[in-house]
Formats: C-alpha cells, sequence, structure tokens
C-alpha cells in the first residue's frame, strides 16, 4: 500500500483498514517497532493500544525464539513478499501475562513515505491445535495401521502401526506415493482405483477384484483388509485408509479348510459308501419272490431313508466344491427337453406316494443349451424335490419347459401354501429353512436351493422365485440358449 500523501488520508485509510480487518493485525516498520495495532490485537495480547505502539514486535514473540525471530525479519526485510511466517512450523505468540498459544501469521508489505511497513495478521489457533493433537491421538491409538493421503496419492500422515508393519520410518514416507506400500502388479490399477475413489469418495471398504496384498519395505507381502473413508480440510480433499493385516487369520482360515476338506472326504467315504451298499442290497431283496409284502413295505422305507441321506450327502459335497476351488462343470450340447423328462420321470414316484399330481407341459420340440447334463438335472431334481415337500396331499406339482427371447426357462410350480415375504429374502441362503418348515417339521437341510442357484449361476443363469403368495409358489431357472 502507497502512503505517500501528505494529507493524512492514506495514514487514516491506513489505520481503517487495519481496524476493519477480522483477524488481529500488527503493523511493525522496518526495525521492529509496532506502528499500529487494531483492537483484535489488543484483546488478543491482552495490552492497551498505548502499550503496543512503539514497543519492540519481540514483545509479543516467545523469549526462547526472539533472537531466531529478528534474524527472520532481518531477512524479510530484505526480501517482502506476501507469504505465511514459518511455514512449517509451529508458531507460539505471548500475551501481556506471559503465557503462550499458537498462532498462524501472515505477512505482507506495505511501501509508505517513512520506509517500508510489514503488516502481520495473527490468527489464534488453539482450538485447532487442540483438534489436531486429538486427532493424531486418535490416530495414535487406532488398532490399524492409518495411512491418509491427499487427491494425488501422496502420503500426508500414518501411524505408529504403519511403522511397525511395513518397517518404514514416518520420515520415510511422508511426501511419497502411496503406491510405494502396493505390490508391483497392482501398482497400476490401484492408481486407476484410486482416481475413481477421488471422483466419487465415500466410507467403504477396498476391493481390486481379489484378495488383497500390501509391500513392506523389505519387499515382502502381506494379505490385508482396508476400509476407505473421505476427509474434508480447508487444504482439500484427503483419503484415510486403515489397513489391517490379516495374515493370522488367513493361516487360520486355509487350516480350517484343510480340515473341512479331510472332514468332508471322511463323511464322502464313511458315509456314501456304506449308504450306496444299502441302496444296492434294498434293489437285491427286493427282487426275492418269497418276500412278504410286511418285509416289502419295510425295505421300501430302508431304501427311501438310505435315499434320502444319499442326497443330504451328495449336496453336503456339492456345497463344498461350490465354496472352494468353484463349482466344476463340463458342457455339451444337451435337449433340455429330455433333461426335464428324466428328472419327472425319476420324481414322479415320490409325488404318487403322497398323493401329489406331477404334471409335465413341453414345448413339442428340441431345446438345445449347452450345459453340464449331470449338474442341471440335479438342479431341476431339487426343485422338484423341493416342490413335492412342501405340497400337501392332493395337490399339483408342475414342471413347465419353454423358451423367451434368448434363454431356456424351466418353471416348477407347486400349488403349497406359498412363501411368506419375510421368506422370500432368504430362501436362497445357505442351511435357511422357512418358519413353516421347521414347525411342520418338514425333513431337508436347506441346501437344495442354494445348490441349485448355484449351479444355474455356474451356467451363465439364474433362478429365481417368480410367483408366491397363498396358494402355491414357482421357481424359474432360465439358462442361455445355445
Amino acid at each position: 500500500m502507497d502512503t505517500d500523501s501528505g494529507d493524512g488520508a492514506r495514514p487514516a485509510l491506513l489505520g481503517g483498514l487495519v481496524e476493519a480487518a477480522p483477524d488481529a493485525m500488527v503493523v511493525i516498520d522496518a526495525h521492529g517497532s509496532i506502528v499500529l495495532a487494531n483492537r483484535q490485537a489488543q484483546e488478543m495480547f491482552g495490552y492497551a493500544h498505548d502499550d503496543l505502539v512503539g514497543r519492540s514486535i519481540d514483545l509479543l514473540v516467545p523469549a526462547a525464539v526472539q533472537g531466531a525471530h529478528q534474524l527472520h525479519r532481518e531477512a524479510y526485510v530484505a526480501d517482502p513478499h506476501v507469504r505465511p511466517m514459518g511455514s512449517g512450523h509451529d508458531l507460539e505468540a505471548r500475551r501481556k501475562d506471559g503465557s503462550e498459544f499458537p498462532v498462524e501469521i501472515s505477512l505482507a508489505p506495505l511501501h509508505s513515505d517513512e520506509g517500508l511497513l510489514i503488516s502481520a495478521a495473527v490468527r489464534d489457533v488453539t482450538r485447532k491445535r487442540q483438534e489436531e493433537r486429538l486427532f493424531r491421538g486418535l490416530l495414535e491409538a487406532a488398532p490399524d495401521a492409518m495411512v491418509i493421503v491427499d487427491a494425488q496419492g501422496c502420503i500426508v500422515l500414518v501411524n505408529a502401526r504403519v511403522e511397525e508393519w511395513f518397517g518404514y520410518r514416518r520420515e520415510e514416507l511422508v511426501g511419497r506415493s502411496v503406491e510405494l506400500l502396493v505390490p508391483d502388479r497392482f501398482s497400476g490399477m490401484h492408481v486407476a482405483f484410486r482416481s475413481g475413489y477421488v471422483a466419487e469418495p465415500r466410507s467403504r471398504p477396498m476391493g481390486l477384484a481379489g484378495d488383497l496384498f500390501a509391500r513392506r519395505k523389505d519387499g515382502s507381502e502381506f494379505p490385508v483388509e482396508i476400509s476407505l473413508a473421505p476427509l474434508e480440510t480447508e487444504g482439500g480433499l484427503l483419503v484415510s485408509a486403515a489397513v489391517r493385516d490379516i495374515s493370522e487369520r488367513r493361516a487360520m482360515q486355509e487350516e480350517a479348510d484343510r480340515v473341512k476338506d479331510e472332514f468332508f472326504a471322511t463323511v464322502s467315504h464313511e458315509l456314501r459308501t456304506p449308504l450306496t451298499s444299502m441302496l444296492g442290497y434294498s434293489e437285491l431283496l427286493g427282487d426275492l419272490e418269497e418276500l412278504s409284502p410286511q418285509g416289502r413295505r419295510f425295505l421300501q422305507v430302508i431304501a427311501r431313508s438310505a435315499e434320502r441321506e444319499l442326497r443330504l450327502v451328495d449336496d453336503l459335497l456339492t456345497l463344498v466344491a461350490i465354496e472352494g476351488s468353484g463349482m466344476s462343470i463340463r458342457t455339451h450340447l444337451v435337449d433340455l427337453e429330455a433333461v426335464v423328462r428324466d428328472a419327472v420321470d425319476a420324481a414322479r414316484p415320490r409325488a404318487d406316494e403322497v398323493d401329489i399330481l406331477l404334471t409335465m407341459e413341453l414345448p413339442g420340440g428340441p431345446v438345445h443349451v449347452e450345459v453340464d447334463r449331470d449338474r442341471i438335472g440335479q438342479a431341476i431334481d431339487n426343485l422338484l424335490s423341493n416342490a413335492i415337500k412342501f405340497t400337501p396331499a392332493g395337490g399339483e406339482v408342475s414342471v413347465r419347459l419353454g423358451t423367451r427371447d434368448r434363454f431356456a426357462e424351466i418353471d416348477v410350480s407347486d400349488s403349497g401354501e406359498g412363501i411368506h415375504d419375510a421368506d422370500a429374502q432368504r430362501i436362497f441362503e445357505r442351511l435357511y429353512r422357512s418358519g413353516s418348515a421347521v414347525s411342520q417339521q418338514i425333513p431337508g437341510a436347506g441346501l437344495g436351493l442354494t445348490i441349485a442357484l448355484a449351479i444355474a449361476e455356474a451356467h451363465n443363469g439364474s433362478l429365481t422365485l417368480v410367483g408366491d403368495g397363498a396358494p402355491g409358489a414357482t421357481f424359474r431357472m432360465s439358462l442361455p440358449l445355445a
């Protein structure tokens, strides 16, 4: 500001501007003497106006830094320009009672007839520093490794857990790209992911199409889970990443998977083998002419029970395959009409036993799909078994095969009590059994629909509940046409 007018108007204007400023304003000359101090400065430092004007600025500077302050002031006089004071350092100011408090100061040169004047805007940041200390305290107390980066991916802040897990000192990380902590094979994908997150920031877990890994300073990797949260600050968007080392959990999961595989291998051998033998000998006994009618009924009960238990074992083994390496399918060109007909023929004896009419509607021509015939047959068997179990005696179960657009559709409908809204959202969950199934003691383990859905999805198809309410329910399996 130029104050070369001789009529006093310019100095008066300067005084008015300083007084109207929202911050505490202190104006000094090149020698460090206070020329002006506004009301906010008087209240902040506890001095009257006359106690400040003409005194050295060192009056407001803590004794411990007065020597350094004088050197910085002389350097500023040699090269005056608008800038913050003490950039990168925590500044303190001193009140009249000797107490000190944290401040932020912005400097600006003012040129006048009397020479250079320096305007200092002083802001009390006590509350800001308290909040920063609280934030840092919470950050250090976090059980996870906390990495905070800016919108460009540069690390701004880390906690002690990061140093412990990654092997870096803080000063080696702050200012570096966060990709330093990402394995090389993921770095390109991570940059793209980070850019997408900055465009749409929200709290959520991080996922990169598979398991996540982090990289230590020595190049070794470890499995992690990461949760992201945006932090809006005066300096722009920051992103907080909470990193959790799941190495121990992963090891426990691998051990659990090994034990599970061994267990189901035992189940397969110890249960499936004798059940198969029971069914085989039941068939042989059924061929004996001297078997009494009562003995034949008993034999049928044994055979049905063995078949039910064998299906349960098969379902358990199928579920293990689905949850493990995924369902293995071998596709061939198949006429779906023949698969549906075979499934209905296999289910008819069960339906006849409980007095249920089982009907079938076919299109009258081949419906070709590329599928694993055995798996699709298993899915239809499960749907039919489910429909028969939930249909009362005298009811009806119908199967319809048709096509729509580029899909084959198999509808399995029953005339039971239907599926209530509370159950409709959960019927495909593993081991879920509806309230009516439990109350009516309908046999089952809650695996049939789960497996049927997995089979449909393994063929790029779907399984949905398209009809519900009372009476009856309809499940529709859709498969892409060949």
